[in-house]
């Protein structure tokens, strides 16, 4: 509780001293070498189904005046992520980390079997189910049913399009996906980051772009004079490292299968 009552009056005091310094976030243009591989990263066919439906385009943003919601930082993980770079990380190095490419690739998922079900495992908390679509059995390969198969039921489990992103709101940006990757490069000395900006200034997109957190308290991240900031998490009068329990992000998948009839129409 003594620790707490210290870290409120510093937050307290910091709020007042750097009122607005959040809207005055540094953006600045891609390098020249970095343009082309961070276009390429647009090209995949799941990111044009979504990105290419708001305003978004590249861009390094200013690190430590990045708005934040996410209250805590896996310092296990920044740590993998930095061992994986080098000192002096060229321009696809660091596209390729943005992007989840390459060597930063998503980590190994695994499947079991049990009870009726399927059960999905892996170290990354970006886990999720994508989609489930029907499918013409010809386009199942190497594999053939017991009997004539009229339809193929797939589901699709894996992660989201991992690039690090940011939704901007009147003058301020908010840091909404990539945080360790972010918190890496920042420990190598990078000051500005490059980063997927999308627009949700205008009120019709807003709910559609900004996290569950923010739009919770709009009030909070969006229009008090000092909200948190990236900066906050190396802040030692307002951050403290703990001890945690690993986990294991897993997914739970059974399909229920019901038969009944129905009148002939």
């Amino acid at each position: 509780m003594a620790e707490w009552r210290e870290a409120r009056a510093v937050a307290l005091q910091v709020m007042d001293e750097e009122a607005g310094v959040a809207d005055s976030i540094g953006v600045r243009e891609l390098s020249e070498e970095m343009k082309p591989l961070a276009e390429e990263v647009l090209r995949q066919p799941s990111m044009q189904r979504v990105a290419s439906l708001v305003p978004r385009r590249w861009c390094m943003v200013e690190i430590d005046r990045l708005v934040v919601f996410q209250e805590s930082i896996n310092l296990r993980h920044v740590e993998k992520i930095q061992t994986s770079l080098v000192s002096d990380p060229s321009a696809q190095d660091v596209i390729d980390l943005v992007s989840c490419r390459g060597t930063h690739s998503h980590p190994t998922v695994r499947c079991t079997q049990s009870d009726g079900g399927y059960m999905f495992t892996s170290a990354s908390n970006d886990l999720r189910f994508l989609d489930v679509v029907t499918l013409e059995p010809d386009a199942i390969q190497n594999f053939s049913p017991v009997g004539a198969a009229s339809h193929a039921i797939v589901m699709y489990v894996g992660f989201s399009d991992n690039v690090i992103s940011a939704t901007r709101s009147g003058s301020r940006i908010i840091l909404t996906n990539g945080s360790h990757r972010v918190y890496a490069l920042r420990e190598l000395g990078f000051c500005y980051v490059p980063c997927l900006l999308m627009d949700a200034s205008e009120a019709d997109v807003s709910d559609f772009l900004l996290p569950a957190a923010v739009k919770q308290d709009r009030q909070f991240y969006l229009d008090s004079p000092r909200p948190p900031l990236f900066k906050d998490y190396v802040d030692d009068r307002l951050a403290r490292v703990v001890p945690v329990i690993r986990k294991t992000s897993v997914l739970k998948a059974k399909l229920d299968l019901q038969k009944s009839s129905v009148p002939s129409l």
